[in-house]
């Protein structure tokens, strides 16, 4: 979003255009207490802030990935012949930093990059240097599909292109948070959605299904970035598909009866569990979701486990019909579809 000086004032925030001179033509970046930036009004300074830490289980596994290969970058089987192959494919690559000037990264700066990005594709640690000199091209034809029915993505991409052709290689899936139809740029924050695996030989099909990392939502507006990985972990740099609106119909549930718990109201889909998706009540007090462990359908307070206060149950699919009542809950909910 491109802001003006008037925008954040509106908003109790208060930034200053700055017009550079003499030694300096452009900055990026925070020094001190203060953020200096760019945007279509020009350039900008602004106090700097910084970001409330949740402490998220995607936060904390990604402070593990890059704890784990910042120390196995000095732990064998590293050695000083694996390190010197990664720092001279380091210097064969040009990378662009904030100012768009090209800069070298160094050979740890690469190991961690292209490991942190197959580990999270879900390939395996890659300790030697990359052989081929440079980053692996993007795709194209990259383009996204979004179906809130299903609550799945529809990848398109080159399935001629090596990586696909190539078991151990990726092509990792990103999305941004869904944002108002009206919206005509994005720029992160991204959230990883599937690393898609190549596979020796045959290859992989275009297009493909994924989950989304966030629930979709008919009408809304979605942008999915991609990085394609080798398997000598050489990782490309990520690339954008043109944004879509999301299309279907959201499903939507209707729990009706006399329970205690009182879990009665709508439902809409919130996400996925079990590979299967998962219902919120509009207060976001009670949940419906699948157990894969006695194969049935959840009605409780907790997302994932029965909870002490009583539960309903269903066995098999479809979500919709009579629950049972596990008690101390009494009634017998009747859950309806009203998509």
């Amino acid at each position: 979003m491109n802001l003006s000086p008037a925008d954040d004032k509106e908003r109790g925030c208060y930034m200053a255009l700055v017009k550079f001179g003499g030694g300096i033509i452009q900055m990026s970046g925070s020094i001190a207490g203060n953020t200096h930036a760019r945007n279509r009004f020009g350039n900008y300074m602004r106090p700097r802030t910084k970001g409330v830490n949740p402490r998220s289980y995607r936060q904390s596994l990604a402070r593990t990935t890059i704890q784990y290969l910042a120390e196995q970058w000095r732990e064998p089987p590293m050695d000083d012949a694996k390190r010197l192959a990664w720092g001279t494919y380091a210097a064969g690559v040009n990378w662009s930093n904030k100012l768009a000037e090209n800069v070298k990264l160094t050979g740890f700066n690469h190991f961690i990059r292209s490991n942190a990005a197959l580990i999270r594709a879900g390939g395996s640690l890659v300790t030697t240097g990359p052989p081929d000199i440079g980053l692996p091209p993007g795709d194209t034809t990259f383009a996204v599909t979004a179906d809130a029915t299903a609550q799945k993505l529809s990848i398109t991409f080159d399935a001629g292109f090596d990586w696909a052709l190539e078991t151990g290689a990726y092509l990792s899936v990103e999305m941004g948070m869904p944002q108002n139809a009206t919206r005509n740029s994005f720029n992160g924050p991204w959230r990883f959605a599937a690393g898609i695996a190549g596979i020796d030989t045959t290859g992989v099909t275009s297009p493909q299904l994924i989950d989304p990392p966030f629930t979709l939502t008919p009408g809304q507006k979605i942008w999915c970035r991609a990085k394609i990985i080798r398997k000598d972990a050489r990782a490309s740099t990520p690339f954008t598909a043109e944004p879509v609106l999301v299309t279907g119909v959201l499903y939507k549930l209707n729990v009706a009866g006399t329970l205690d718990p009182d879990m009665v109201g709508d439902y809409v889909a919130a996400g996925k569990l079990a590979e299967k998706t998962y219902y919120q009540s509009i207060n976001g007090i009670y949940f419906i979701w699948w157990n894969d462990d006695d194969t049935s359908w959840y009605m409780t307070p907790i997302l994932g486990a029965a909870g002490v206060l009583g539960h309903f149950t269903k066995a098999d699919d479809p979500v919709t019909g009579e629950y049972t009542a596990v008690l101390p809950a009494t009634g017998t909910p009747t859950v309806t579809d009203i998509s």
